[in-house]
């Protein structure tokens, strides 16, 4: 499973400040680890360089809190409430209410983007765990699309890790909204929040290009306008090339 609707970034920092979630210890230390990392490199790096050296963490990690939730049978929305309960008390205090709306909208895109995928999906825990078991994903394979012939599977990895990207930036938002970091003021507006709708945007753009999601006609939202014209470029870079259907694709990465 490549994607959950809601980015599993909000969990990550939730099980950083509730411990004791995890049943599995070395789940946990994978948790702080991912943490300490973004705390760390974000102090002298942009938030772009942290997300990007963090891709694999993060796409491992990601499955790993996958296959957890799918063993001990957890509603992921359940730790998610959790999540916006402790952000709710820091809504009123700016920088803090600005970054919070912003990964309000952030994560409504998100649902919308990935909502017609789940389509298609398992439709429990319990069958996503099964095809875990099969044939679990590895990062290095989709290293490979960046060389298929076609731009549209070439751009199946920058679909994934601009999801990744997410991730990570998720992960820091909810960190500083639940004050387990302490973040610049200047760098939560001019670059946090910049970072998380650039990265937005371009998730939805490679999604209408990859052909996995098509916006509704009634949606003109300027976020949603903003990956139209992302994709629309892309394609005109690109010209002609053959798309291939949502079904294919999963096809393909379980073969």
């Amino acid at each position: 499973m490549l994607a959950i609707n809601e980015p599993i970034g909000r969990f990550v920092a939730l099980a950083n400040l509730e411990k004791n979630i995890f049943s599995q210890k070395s789940i946990e230390q994978d948790v702080a680890d991912l943490v300490d990392l973004i705390i760390i490199r974000s102090k002298d790096r942009s938030i772009e360089e942290v997300a990007n050296s963090l891709l694999e963490n993060m796409f491992d990690l990601r499955f790993d809190l996958i296959e957890w939730l799918a063993e001990n049978d957890k509603d992921l929305n359940l730790y998610f409430e959790a999540i916006n309960n402790h952000i709710s008390v820091n809504l009123q205090l700016a920088p803090f209410s600005d970054l919070a709306k912003t990964i309000s909208v952030v994560l409504s895109a998100y649902e919308k983007i990935v909502s017609p995928i789940f389509e298609i999906m398992p439709n429990s825990f319990e069958n996503i765990l099964k095809g875990f078991q099969k044939s679990r994903p590895e990062y290095e394979t989709f290293k490979l699309f960046s060389l298929h012939p076609s731009p549209q599977i070439r751009c199946i990895k920058d679909w994934i890790d601009s999801s990744l990207q997410l991730d990570v930036a998720v992960i820091l938002a909810d960190l500083i909204l639940t004050n387990q970091i302490h973040f610049p003021k200047r760098r939560i507006k001019s670059e946090l929040i910049e970072f998380l709708y650039n990265t937005i945007t371009r998730f939805g753009a490679y999604s209408i290009f990859t052909g996995f999601w098509k916006p509704s006609a009634e949606d003109t939202s300027n976020l949603t306008n903003n990956m139209k014209i992302l994709s629309a470029t892309m394609e005109l870079d690109n010209k002609s090339f053959h798309k291939t259907s949502k079904e294919a694709f999963l096809q393909m990465i379980n073969n």
